[in-house]
């Protein structure tokens, strides 16, 4: 019996551990809104969601090859720009190179999430609490026209949020 056929979710023969920004959306498990909520255009965080910001802001601490560009935690996601860096190369589109893993978007991601569903569990004292959805989202930025796009759109998260709720209601 043949196994399915996966939607790929990454770019073939992109090494991940080379030098490069990337956009990130990770999501809350079922789309619950923990982490506050968006009034007048303006994010309110909540406890969890002043846990996600913390533990965000370690990430170039946990992950030393790792940092953080703009970001912005909405009531049940995060977007966020990281920057993979290696001290061998500059930022660019790497050639094509099997990704060490350890130094990765993806364990910069995992070692978030773990930490906020560490602290969260704490907090409502419920170790078996599921925080995150499994994946994320992640997008290679390959120009400074598309970062410069991608911030915008971050830094205008809140406001088409909330105006997106209005036309729901």
């Amino acid at each position: 019996m043949p196994f399915p056929v996966r939607k790929r979710y990454r770019l073939p023969y992109f090494n991940y551990a080379s030098s490069h920004l990337s956009f990130v959306t990770i999501c809350t498990d079922k789309r619950v809104p923990l982490f506050g909520a968006v009034r007048n255009g303006v994010m309110h965080l909540s406890r969890e969601g002043r846990m996600a910001d913390e533990s965000w802001r370690l990430i170039p601490q946990l992950c030393e090859y790792a940092s953080i560009d703009e970001y912005v935690i909405m009531p049940d996601h995060l977007h966020g720009i990281i920057e993979i860096r290696n001290p061998d190369e500059p930022r660019s589109i790497p050639a094509p190179v099997f990704a060490v893993r350890q130094r990765s978007v993806s364990t910069a991601v995992r070692n978030f999430k773990s930490a906020v569903t560490t602290k969260i569990r704490k907090l409502h004292d419920d170790p078996g609490c599921i925080v995150w959805q499994s994946r994320f989202y992640e997008r290679i930025i390959r120009s400074e026209e598309a970062l410069d796009r991608i911030r915008d759109y971050i830094r205008n998260n809140p406001s088409a949020w909330e105006a997106k709720q209005r036309r729901r209601q």
